[in-house]
C-alpha cells in the first residue's frame, strides 16, 4: 500500500467508524456489529502505527464515542467515563493477562468477572446522599444532565443510606430495557409511530434524551449497578458490589471471582449456556481487576482503562429457511431485497426477516428461494443472511429474480452504471415521498420535533401534504382532526414547524436529501455559497472547483437544482418563509479564510459544537497541523498536535480565546 493510498484509507475508516459512533451513541442506531466495528477499528490502528505521520487526537482509536446532544445542560464528569476494550478470543485474553501481569504479581492478582449487559452507561451523582444529578457517557469527559427522565427509573434509589459518605458519591451502572419491556413498548411505537425500535439497548438510549419525562416513563427501563467512585478509593471492586447492594442498588448476581484466564474462560462458557433465558440481552462478560490500588497502578490510556476488558461472544447464528424476498425502496429510490424467513429465535427475539442488502449479494450467496440459510444477528441489530447451506437445497429451489418495476409506484427500476442498487426514479413515488419528508424534519436536518413516521403517515393519508414544503402551510385545526392529535399536541407541532424556518441554509440543503450530501458537505456548500440562488446557479465546473466536492457530488448536486420538481419545492418553500440564506455566527467575518485544527476536550463544548461555530463563522477545519494551518483549538489531553503545532509556530488557541475572538466572551 502507498503512502498515498494508507492515508485515504486511513481516512476512509475514520469516516465510517465516525459515523457510525455518531449513530450508535447520539441517535441510537446501530450501523454495523460490534465485531465488525471493533475490526476495522484494529484495522484503523494497524494503520495508524505504520504511518504515524497521520495520528489523530479525534480518531475512534483514541477518542471516546460521544452521545452528547443538543438541548441538554452539559456536565463534567470528575472522573472520566472511558470505554471499554473489547476482545473476542481467549488468545486476546491472555495478551491482556500478561499486560496486567507485567506490573502486578499474579499471587496477588484477583479478578471479578461479571455479565456484560447491553445498555447504557450512565453516572449518578449523589450529594448530601440525594440523588443530585444523572449524567450520560457524553465524550467521556462532558455528559449530558438526564436526571429527569431517570428519575422515572424504578429501580434507581432517590436516598443513600447513612452508611454512606455525607459528601459526594458517585454511582456508576447501565441502564437497560428487558426484552419483555421492549416488546410490551414496541407495540405501543407500532401503534402510536408507525414503526418499531431497533433493539432493547437503542430504545433505553433514545427513551434518556427525550425532553418530556412523561413520554420518558413509558419506556419502562431498570438499571444495575457496578461502581463506586470517590476520592479516595479502598478496598476491592467487589465489597463496592457488595455496598451497592446493601445501598438498595440492584446489582447484577451473575458475577464471580477467579484468578487466571481458564477461570474466566469457563465462567463466560456457562453464561453463554443460560444467555437466551435471561431476561435482558448480553454481549459477553466484563472482567476486572478487584483490588482498587492495583487498578490505580495499572492506569488508563486516553480511550480505556488497563485494568478492565470486555469478553464479546461470538455473533450469534442459526439456521432457517428462506421463504420468499419483498422489496423496499428507500429515500433516493433505492430497492432493497428483504428476506422473509421460517420464524427463528435469535438473540432472545423471534426473527422473520433479515436484509440481502442487493442483488449483487445475492449473487454472491448464490441465493435461491426455498434455500436453508445462516442467519446472523451481531450485535442485536437487523439480522443478515451470510451463507446458504447448498447440502439441503430442495429441488424445487428458485431463482430470485430482481424485479422490472417498483413495488410501490409500478415505475420501471433503472441501475446507474457502477452501482450495484436498483433504483425507481420517480421522485413522485409515495415510498420515497414519505422517506424523504421523515428525512427532512429529523434533527441533522431542520430538526422539526413532534413529527414522526406516524403523523407523515396520517398527513399523506388524509391528503393533507404531498411534499415537505406543505409542512409549513398546515393549520392547527387540521391536525387536530387526525386521530391521537389533541389541541396541545397539535399546537405543538405548529411551535416547532414554525421554529424550523430559521434553521439556514445549510440545515435546508441536508433536508433536500440530495444523493452524496451529508451534513459536513451541506455546512460547506451553504459556507461557500452563502444563498441558495447562488447555490443553485452554480455550473458543474464551480461546484467541482471546491476542493471537497468530487464528480459524483457535483453531478448529483448539480442534477438536483436542474429537476422541474425541486424548482417547485423551493418555491413554495421561499413562500413559507423558510430561510435560504446561511446563518453565520455573530462575527463571522472574523474566521473567513481561517483553517483550524481540533485537540483535545474543550471545557464546554464537544468537537462537533466547535466544529460548526468555527465554519458558521466563515472557518474551516481539517484533521492533520500542517504550516497552512491558521489555529490549533486546543483542550485537555491535546497530545501530538499540540507538539507539532507549536514545532511549525501555529497559534494555539483555547476555546475562551476562541470565544473572545467572536465576541462569544
Amino acid at each position: 500500500m502507498t503512502k498515498k493510498e494508507a492515508q485515504k484509507k486511513i481516512q476512509d475508516l475514520r469516516s465510517e467508524l465516525a459515523d457510525a459512533n455518531d449513530k450508535y451513541y447520539r441517535l441510537g442506531h446501530s450501523p454495523m456489529s460490534d465485531e465488525d466495528f471493533d475490526r476495522k477499528v484494529k484495522e484503523l490502528s494497524a494503520l495508524e502505527a505504520t504511518h504515524p505521520e497521520y495520528a489523530a487526537a479525534e480518531s475512534p482509536t483514541v477518542a471516546v464515542g460521544s452521545d452528547l446532544s443538543e438541548g441538554f445542560r452539559k456536565v463534567e464528569h470528575k472522573y472520566p467515563m472511558l470505554s471499554i476494550q473489547n476482545t473476542y478470543s481467549e488468545e486476546e485474553l491472555e495478551d491482556w493477562n500478561r499486560q496486567v501481569t507485567e506490573k502486578i504479581d499474579p499471587a496477588e492478582l484477583e479478578y471479578v468477572v461479571e455479565l456484560k449487559i447491553d445498555g447504557v452507561a450512565m453516572s449518578l451523582v449523589y450529594e448530601d446522599r440525594k440523588l443530585a444529578c444523572a449524567v450520560t457517557r457524553g465524550d467521556g469527559t462532558v455528559g449530558d444532565e438526564v436526571t429527569r427522565n431517570v428519575r422515572n427509573i424504578e429501580s434507581i434509589p432517590h436516598r443513600l443510606p447513612a452508611s454512606f459518605p455525607a459528601g459526594r458519591v458517585e454511582v456508576r451502572g447501565e441502564i437497560y430495557m428487558t426484552r419483555q419491556n421492549f416488546k410490551t413498548f414496541n407495540e405501543y411505537a407500532l401503534l402510536t409511530y408507525g414503526k418499531e425500535q431497533q433493539n432493547p439497548r437503542n430504545t433505553a438510549a433514545g427513551s434518556l434524551k427525550l425532553k418530556d419525562p412523561k413520554e420518558s416513563a413509558l419506556r419502562k427501563l431498570d438499571f444495575y449497578a457496578y461502581a463506586i467512585l470517590v476520592d479516595k478509593q479502598e478496598g476491592t471492586h467487589w465489597e463496592n458490589l457488595e455496598a451497592l447492594e446493601k445501598a438498595g442498588f440492584p446489582v447484577n448476581d451473575k458475577r464471580a471471582k477467579v484468578r487466571t484466564v481458564a477461570g474466566i474462560m469457563e465462567v463466560c462458557a456457562g453464561w453463554l449456556e443460560i444467555r437466551d433465558g435471561l431476561p435482558y440481552n448480553i454481549d459477553g462478560a466484563v472482567v476486572k481487576v478487584n483490588d482498587l490500588r492495583h487498578q490505580a497502578i495499572l492506569g488508563r490510556t486516553s480511550k480505556s482503562p488497563k485494568w478492565v476488558i470486555a469478553y464479546k461472544y461470538k455473533t450469534e447464528a442459526v439456521e432457517t429457511v428462506l421463504e420468499s424476498v419483498t422489496y423496499q425502496v428507500g429515500r433516493t429510490g433505492a430497492v432493497t431485497p428483504v428476506a422473509h424467513l421460517k420464524p427463528i429465535l435469535l438473540g432472545g427475539t423471534i426473527v422473520k426477516r433479515a436484509t440481502l442488502h442487493n442483488f449483487d449479494e445475492i449473487n454472491r450467496l448464490g441465493l435461491k428461494l426455498k434455500d436453508h440459510v445462516i442467519v446472523e444477528k451481531g450485535g442485536e441489530i437487523i439480522p443478515k443472511v451470510v451463507s446458504v447451506v447448498e447440502s439441503k437445497r430442495p429441488k424445487d429451489a428458485a431463482d430470485i429474480e430482481p424485479p422490472a418495476n417498483c413495488p410501490v409506484c409500478g415505475s420501471d427500476l433503472s441501475r446507474v452504471e457502477e452501482e450495484v442498487a436498483l433504483r425507481c426514479d420517480n421522485l413522485q413515488c409515495p415510498a420515497q415521498v414519505t422517506r424523504s419528508i421523515l428525512h427532512f424534519v429529523a434533527r441533522p436536518a431542520m430538526n422539526i420535533e413532534h413529527i414522526g413516521p406516524a403523523l407523515v403517515e396520517s398527513l399523506l393519508k388524509d391528503g393533507l401534504i404531498k411534499s415537505v414544503a406543505d409542512l409549513y402551510f398546515l393549520k392547527q385545526e387540521q391536525l387536530e382532526t387526525l386521530e391521537r392529535m389533541a389541541e396541545k399536541s397539535a399546537a405543538n407541532v405548529i411551535e416547532s414547524i414554525r421554529e424550523s424556518k430559521i434553521r439556514g441554509l445549510d440545515r435546508l440543503i441536508q433536508g433536500f436529501g440530495i444523493r452524496f450530501i451529508g451534513k459536513t458537505s451541506s455546512t460547506m456548500l451553504a459556507r461557500h455559497f452563502k444563498t441558495l440562488d447562488a447555490l443553485r446557479a452554480a455550473t458543474q465546473e464551480e461546484l467541482l472547483a471546491i476542493h471537497e466536492i468530487g464528480d459524483r457530488m457535483a453531478e448529483s448536486i448539480f442534477k438536483f437544482f436542474r429537476n422541474p420538481l425541486t424548482d417547485a419545492l423551493i418555491a413554495r418553500l421561499a413562500e413559507a418563509g423558510v430561510s435560504m440564506e446561511y446563518q453565520a455566527a455573530e462575527g463571522s467575518d472574523e474566521l473567513a479564510g481561517k483553517t483550524f485544527v481540533l485537540t483535545g476536550t474543550l471545557p464546554t463544548w464537544s468537537r462537533e459544537e466547535a466544529k460548526e461555530i468555527i465554519e458558521k463563522a466563515g472557518g474551516k477545519t481539517t484533521d492533520s497541523v500542517s504550516k497552512k494551518t491558521s489555529f490549533l483549538l486546543a483542550g485537555e489531553a491535546a497530545g501530538s498536535k499540540l507538539e507539532k503545532a507549536n514545532k511549525l509556530g501555529v497559534p494555539v488557541l483555547s476555546e475562551e480565546d476562541l470565544k473572545k475572538m467572536l465576541g462569544l466572551a
